[in-house]
């Protein structure tokens, strides 16, 4: 979820009878670790086993498609020769909506579980065992520390404990229970939720969870001949689906890392930049419906102005945000009839219509007299105010597009208003962001007290002027010199990859995968194939031992660093991936004639 992060600590400990040790499950101190998905479906094993006791246990964690249920399988083993009896401790501190304030735990005898409420959120814990003990209010991880809860029925607090025996588990046998999550709105639906949950097989939850990813997965339209590249291709939908919201539409950057702002300013929110790219990834894997639903959502959270802030949550409301990033306006417009080309669906270019005339229009109204480029906004990165060569080809880019649009549905006028302003910022871009001493296109422009400044920094969103937003052709020799550059001063040193700009100091300046993957992307329109394929295959290299594809690699140490899964990672991991197979580079096949255009005409 893109608002409230409910949970501050969830934990679990075991007690070994005859052991004074508690043995908290999330400890590395106490315990080696190891994680995977199962049959390529968000179900997350993770092995652990102890480092003195020959004792480890598994834990399988998965989320219901169709409810708010997360469901862990715990197994416990005994590796000794001896019979141990074993007790498991939970450990629940619940902010319900990030509330320090008012909340409330309570032991239900009716779900034997604990519940976490405030106002319409609920959240309510139980399993198939019986509990042997429990214990609500502040103090109840002390308590279990002391192995001795007391029995309070119910708090003021957002802490909870419990306690269930597991008995006495034979030499070389293990114990089992399964612990369930469920979120509702109100006491009386959690009950009836309980009641429905605990009716049902739970192995036939799992089997039918990893029979709804193997259903997805064979709608694809890429098939790839590689089993490496093919898992971390599915790991991408997986992603896209997980990252999207199913019913409103709206596509997360990444889950949230950082909801204080320590570090940035958060992942969790929808960004029209991000989920542009994303959106066409998605195309291209074959998910149409996903992509309708997020220009629907976006349509429905335009701006009065005709503009999109610079990031929304997926309710359609507008996030905390700096200002406006125009090149979000831009991004979103080009989407919309890059969607339309794949799916030629003239029912919804036509519901979007009113959408993409108030977004050209304020394209088109946000001008600087002066220079003639986009007016002053942030950048792609967020992180400078001025007029951008990056947010001038992404306006370029959405007024083409919005054209295009226009001129589909015989709206030849406004397509002509349209392609005109494009083609006078495209001028404007050639006169002003192109330096013929330097030999590359400058990345950004101020004016001040009508005097020009220019910013020679080297910036890989440059090659934006080519790939998404087409403003030049591909072989272009300002292009070509442009994207050497780029090659030579922004490859870092040690591990590889391409760093987002000159002297970069967000989180150190690390290279991303996204901007490694972009200059590949560049790569395969001007036929460097060879180094196209060396940049895709460092960005595959450098995925996470689960598969997924992280923002940033750490420029020492060659791990991954920061927010992990990026989505947008992942949208250029797909997009450069159909390019290589386009180009036999890589062994696969687009699957054309599983994508059913015919039902959008």
């Amino acid at each position: 979820m893109d608002v409230y992060q409910q949970v501050e600590e969830w934990n679990f400990a075991i007690s070994v009878e005859g052991y004074n040790n508690l043995l908290w499950a999330h400890d590395e101190m106490e315990w080696d670790f190891t994680q995977s998905y199962l049959e390529d479906a968000p179900v997350v094993l993770t092995k652990a086993l102890h480092k003195v006791l020959p004792l480890s246990w598994e834990l399988k964690d998965f989320v219901l498609p169709d409810r708010d249920v997360l469901i862990r399988r715990w197994c416990i083993k005994n590796h000794s020769g001896q019979t141990v009896s074993l007790k498991l401790w939970q450990y629940s501190n619940f902010h319900i909506n990030e509330r320090y304030r008012y909340n409330t735990t309570q032991y239900s005898k009716d779900i034997d579980g604990v519940m976490h409420y405030h106002s319409n959120t609920v959240i309510a814990l139980f399993s198939n065992r019986t509990i042997s003990a429990f214990q609500c209010g502040k103090d109840a991880k002390e308590h279990i520390k002391a192995l001795n809860l007391n029995g309070r029925v119910q708090d003021m607090s957002s802490c909870g404990a419990v306690m269930w025996n597991l008995g006495t588990v034979g030499a070389y046998d293990d114990v089992s229970i399964d612990i369930y999550l469920i979120a509702e709105s109100s006491i009386k639906n959690v009950l009836e939720a309980v009641k429905d949950l605990k009716a049902q097989d739970v192995s036939l939850i799992e089997r039918n969870i990893y029979k709804h990813w193997e259903e997805i997965y064979r709608n694809s339209c890429l098939r790839v001949d590689n089993e490496k590249i093919d898992r971390l291709y599915k790991r991408s939908i997986m992603v896209f689906h997980l990252l999207s919201h199913s019913d409103l539409g709206g596509i997360l950057a990444a889950p949230e890392v950082d909801e204080d702002f320590l570090y940035c300013g958060g992942y969790g929110f929808c960004w029209g930049r991000d989920a542009a790219y994303v959106a066409n990834a998605i195309d291209i894997a074959g998910y149409h419906d996903i992509v309708d639903k997020f220009y629907l959502w976006a349509a429905s959270a335009q701006c009065s102005d005709g503009s999109w802030a610079q990031r929304y949550y997926l309710d359609g409301s507008v996030a905390p945000n700096w200002g406006l990033q125009i090149d979000e306006t831009g991004s979103i417009l080009w989407g919309i009839w890059e969607h339309y080309k794949i799916t030629r669906n003239m029912e919804f270019l036509s519901r979007m219509w009113p959408s993409i005339k108030k977004g050209a229009y304020f394209l088109i109204s946000y001008k600087d007299s002066y220079t003639g480029l986009p007016a002053d906004c942030y950048d792609i990165w967020e992180e400078r105010v001025g007029q951008h060569t990056y947010s001038a080809a992404a306006v370029y880019g959405g007024l083409i597009n919005a054209a295009n649009s226009a001129k589909a549905m015989g709206f030849d006028k406004d397509a002509e208003i349209w392609n005109k302003n494009a083609h006078d910022v495209k001028r404007a871009i050639e006169k002003l962001c192109w330096e013929q001493e330097a030999n590359h296109f400058v990345r950004s422009l101020k004016v001040d007290k009508g005097i020009l400044y220019k910013d020679y920094t080297i910036d890989v969103s440059l090659l934006g002027l080519v790939y998404p937003f087409r403003v030049f052709d591909a072989r272009d020799e300002r292009m070509m010199s442009t994207a050497k550059l780029i090659e030579t001063r922004l490859w870092s040193p040690k591990i590889g990859g391409i760093k987002r700009y000159e002297n970069d100091i967000y989180r150190g300046g690390n290279p991303w995968i996204l901007t490694t993957l972009w200059l590949a992307y560049y790569y395969t329109l001007i036929d460097e194939d060879d180094k196209a394929k060396e940049l895709f295959e460092w960005a595959v290299d450098r995925a996470t031992s689960m598969g997924l594809f992280p923002e940033q690699i750490h420029r020492n140490t060659g791990q991954p660093a920061w927010v992990v899964p990026l989505t947008w990672s992942h949208a250029m991991f797909v997009l450069v991936l159909k390019q290589l197979i386009d180009k036999r580079i890589i062994k696969g096949n687009t699957m054309k004639g599983e994508m059913n255009f015919g039902r959008y005409n």
